[in-house]
């Protein structure tokens, strides 16, 4: 991503009942579609990450995870900057 665009970091998944999509950051905060985020950062609810002006801070690996009562999977994801 070149620093101050958008990113989206699409995650799909499907199950029974609908898996719920979060994604954990590189700092290790977990960011889900209710949570408020910095502003910056938020997940749409089809599970799609978007990162509003992108710095290099903002590089590092970010992990999809869905979760459903049959378990979990996750997605890692590199952001480079």
């Amino acid at each position: 991503a070149h620093s101050g665009s958008s990113v989206a970091l699409p995650c799909r998944a499907q199950g029974s009942p609908p898996p719920r999509i979060s994604w954990l950051l590189p700092d290790g905060a977990e960011l889900g579609h209710s949570s408020a985020g910095s502003g910056r950062a938020l997940v749409e609810p089809d599970g799609t990450l978007v990162i509003r002006a992108v710095t290099v801070y903002d590089r590092g690996l970010y992990t999809c995870l869905a979760r459903s009562p049959a378990g979990t999977d996750a997605l890692p994801v590199r952001l480079q900057v």
